[in-house]
């Protein structure tokens, strides 16, 4: 793993010959949040439970849409899902890229470069979108009313993609976008977490983390041993402190042998984690992950 591990960069395990854990596979509510889910420019009819379509109203009796949205990364985009500006956005402190949030004209297109994720949040009378493309996160209340919350740049890992991976509230007029950078370098997956949140009505900076690393290697016993770390919680929990509820995330490790046909589990670990807001950023301690990922390295 080398200068990686030490200093981690977010990403994804995405060996071709093994099952991949997608984080929009599923949508689901309550302290879970919800999933972000893909845009789909087009025809609205052919979206799914995994797509969400460009000028289709986000909420049931609100006219907003996901394009709405969206151009607030990219002014002047169109149905088509094209436009010509990137609004650029503020970076946040563990950006890999500071730059890359500078504002610029250039060709976007949602369908294929500029891929975009988004997910919706109900609380009482009020609803949260957050949209993920070029590396910024955008939120805005679309219920009752159209209101932007601002814009960061949150792409924390060089080699690889940021997607949307969770949208959670930590207090009724305060959600929190989590976002996934991510990158396969020969046998090794990094995933990086980073979150933002609206407080005080404006998105903040909240938490860089946790860093998960997976690796698949062959060994005297095993064809293919694969050392595979996945996020098995990502949720809020009833606890708050300073107004905001605690985070709680639980990282699974497992080791696979695999001989052919024929694999078995050959280790598995555990790795609860627990943040807790300070009134203005969260905390938390991932040092036993972190130890056990720097073994790694050795």
């Amino acid at each position: 793993m080398g200068e990686s591990m030490a200093k981690p960069t977010c990403a994804w395990l995405t060996v071709a010959f093994l099952a991949a854990l997608s984080p929009t596979a599923v949508l689901s509510a309550g302290s879970n949040g919800t999933v972000f889910r893909s845009v789909a420019v087009g025809d609205c009819t052919a979206t799914g439970p995994e797509k969400v379509c460009l000028t289709a109203p986000l909420v049931p009796g609100v006219a907003t849409t996901t394009l709405d949205v969206l151009r607030d990364i990219y002014p002047g985009l169109r149905t088509d899902g094209f436009g010509h500006r990137f609004a650029g956005a503020e970076a946040v402190e563990a950006a890999s890229d500071p730059d890359a949030g500078e504002p610029t004209d250039r060709a976007v297109d949602i369908s294929t470069r500029d891929l975009a994720d988004i997910a919706v949040i109900e609380a009482g009378g009020k609803a949260y979108a957050a949209a993920v493309s070029g590396g910024v996160v955008t939120m805005a209340e679309v219920k009752p009313a159209y209101r932007p919350l601002g814009r960061l740049l949150v792409a924390t890992d060089p080699g690889g993609p940021t997607t949307g991976y969770r949208l959670l509230l930590a207090a009724p007029n305060s959600p929190v976008a989590v976002t996934l950078s991510s990158h396969f370098n020969s046998q090794e997956g990094f995933d990086a977490f980073h979150l933002v949140g609206a407080v005080g009505g404006a998105l903040v900076d909240l938490y860089d983390g946790p860093y998960l690393y997976s690796e698949a290697e062959a060994t005297e016993r095993c064809e293919l041993l694969d050392h595979r770390e996945i996020v098995a919680v990502f949720e809020t929990r009833k606890r708050k402190r300073h107004g905001l509820a605690d985070i709680g995330i639980v990282v699974d490790y497992a080791a696979t042998c695999i001989n052919g046909e024929d694999s078995r589990t050959v280790g598995k670990k555990s790795f609860p984690i627990r943040l807790a807001y300070d009134g203005a950023c969260y905390d938390g301690d991932t040092s036993r992950l972190d130890d056990f990922n720097a073994k790694f390295a050795e």
